[in-house]
């Protein structure tokens, strides 16, 4: 008994001493009062933190520490700041103009972090030059270098892609993968659904991914289908059985399976209305893998619509002249030859009044729409007869009294001469029940699927009408609409999707968690006024209640106001590269 009492005594003293100790502790940053959300999933917890240089130093009752600057956060959120699994920013961050590397529409949501070679393209190859263009005038946010399956595929295969590659060529391409693993990269990105990497095979992939597996690294992939079919197709075009989502995720989760490594099926959806509901066939499916012990992962963006920009509804085949050789596909390198569309009104015309083609280009058109969530989920964004914009597909077919095949020609017919299709669309292609589905699990992290935008003056970069508002607000939206709103995930389990998740799929060892020792990555916002106001029609607005960003202890927002901030760092695997 005396001993028990003991040691209890030591404890409490323990206890009353700690607070005292950090009495006289100096530090730059001293975050007072704030509701802390440490990225682990627990429940919010009243507390100090203390940051000096990089480094959270010290966590709890700092009640004499002194700080150069101090925060009172009474009343706000404090969490780590935000990891995107599957951004687009490399391409701003490796540009010449500042405003672009500033990265301004991201950071201002909370991103620290991001992953490069998004959807399988590296902005520079080697990694090397890719490292020596973050640095060459700072970037805004921390990248993690992954290596592009698209990058390498074209290095060792040239334009001659369209085939699968040979066993030589499949070696060539493993030693580059090899070579960016020893250079800092953390894994394999790959996008199955673009060019080159559509033509390859899943032996292909895993043959690389199992390169990755000698490095504790990790796969994520745009797979190769996300709908009934391929982006590159349409019903004109099949040739055989196509490959629907559900056979793409199942290709995604037997790389985990042969290999062991951790695989995540990135910006997973159920895209098309053919689609709909397919969100509760996929978890069932990964719920599977995971009880096999796989390490399969999804992330997801919180939003129903996809795509960066607005889009046509009209099918390129039926614009080009005759004799084009259009069997490449929807994204065949032909449709970006100078010219190949001067004739495309007189010949949809003529193509329009013949009736078996009238059949095929009103059957393509019905599937174009059907992949954006049907006739009354596509919104014309931008035409110049103004009665049409804002309105769905099925409104105006109905005021016409048209089919809304026929409400898309006669836009391509009489829009603007200047847009493929004459007139700028964005399609609702995913339903809510299945993004609800997807973030409710555990092992579904947030990605946003976002590049910068909004900066004028630089091409890829200017936004407007019609843009995807998730390059303003994905990471805020998360938690305006389901925590908030929607109430279908916690504030906790939110972050945990949006930190300590994804850190965990990467295998970082010092962000995405509030712990001492961790990079002061920080996020601080008042959950009440948090709301996102990025919309299809106005997409280049901030959103509110992002009031201060911490990015390796410096200020890349303050007061809401972004600094300007380009301290950035290229986080490379320990044991890669120069470190």
């Amino acid at each position: 008994m005396k001993h028990w009492l003991i040691v209890t005594t030591i404890v409490i003293a323990m206890a009353v001493l700690v607070p005292a100790m950090g009495a006289s502790q100096e530090l730059d940053i001293l975050i007072r009062n704030g509701l802390v959300v440490d990225g682990t999933g627990n429940p919010a917890i009243r507390m100090d933190i203390g940051i000096d240089g990089d480094t959270i130093v010290a966590m709890g009752p700092l009640r004499g520490a002194r700080g150069t600057r101090t925060i009172d956060a009474s009343g706000l959120y404090v969490v780590p700041g935000f990891i995107d699994v599957h951004s687009h920013a490399d391409r701003a961050l490796t540009s010449d103009h500042v405003e672009a590397r500033r990265g301004t529409s991201l950071v201002h949501q909370g991103i620290t972090t991001v992953l490069g070679g998004p959807d399988g393209r590296n902005a520079a190859w080697p990694l090397g030059a890719e490292y020596a263009a973050y640095e060459e005038a700072g970037i805004s946010m921390n990248v993690v270098p992954m290596v592009g399956h698209n990058t390498v595929r074209r290095e060792v295969m040239g334009d001659d892609y369209e085939r699968e590659a040979t066993t030589e060529e499949v070696a060539r391409m493993k030693e580059l993968v090899r070579q960016g693993m020893e250079d800092g990269a953390w894994g394999l990105f790959a996008g199955l659904e673009y060019r080159p990497g559509r033509f390859s095979s899943p032996a292909e992939v895993l043959e690389l991914a199992s390169v990755v597996a000698e490095y504790d690294g990790f796969y994520i992939a745009h797979q190769r289908s996300e709908a009934a079919m391929p982006l590159s197709l349409l019903p004109s075009m099949l040739d055989g059985w196509p490959v629907d989502g559900l056979q793409a995720l199942e290709e995604t989760i037997e790389i985990a399976r042969q290999t062991g490594i951790r695989v995540v099926a990135s910006h997973m959806k159920a895209r098309g209305r053919s689609s709909f509901g397919r969100s509760a066939h996929d978890v069932l499916v990964v719920k599977r893998a995971r009880a096999e012990g796989l390490q399969v992962y999804l992330d997801v963006y919180p939003y129903e619509t996809f795509g960066g920009g607005p889009r046509p509804m009209i099918p390129r085949w039926c614009l080009v002249d005759d004799g084009v050789d259009t069997s490449g596909g929807r994204d065949a390198p032909i449709y970006e030859q100078e010219g190949i569309f001067d004739r495309a009104r007189e010949n949809l015309m003529r193509r329009w009044h013949e009736p078996e083609t009238r059949r095929l280009i009103a059957r393509d058109i019905a599937w174009i729409v059907d992949h954006n969530g049907g006739a009354d989920r596509v919104v014309v964004v931008d035409y110049p007869e103004a009665s049409f914009n804002g309105k769905t597909l099925a409104e105006l077919a109905r005021e016409r009294g048209e089919t809304h095949q026929e409400v898309v020609v006669h836009m391509a017919l009489h829009g603007y001469e200047d847009v493929l299709g004459g007139a700028w669309t964005r399609g609702y292609g995913i339903h809510e029940l299945d993004i609800e589905n997807y973030i409710r699990e555990d092992f579904t992290a947030t990605g946003s699927d976002a590049a910068v935008s909004g900066v004028e003056g630089v091409e890829g970069f200017e936004g407007g009408p019609g843009s995807h508002p998730r390059h303003f607000g994905a990471f805020v939206r998360k938690i305006a609409r389901y925590v908030k709103e929607r109430q279908v995930i916690t504030l906790p389990f939110a972050v945990r999707s949006s930190t300590g998740l994804p850190a965990q799929i990467v295998g970082l060892k010092d962000r995405g968690l509030l712990r001492e020792g961790f990079k002061a990555d920080v996020v601080i916002f008042d959950l009440d006024a948090l709301q996102d106001n990025s919309t299809v029609l106005e997409p280049e607005r901030f959103s509110d209640g992002v009031e201060i960003v911490i990015n390796n202890g410096l200020f890349a927002v303050d007061g809401g106001k972004p600094t300007g901030f380009l301290r950035g760092q290229i986080i490379k695997r320990p044991g890669g590269g120069s470190q």
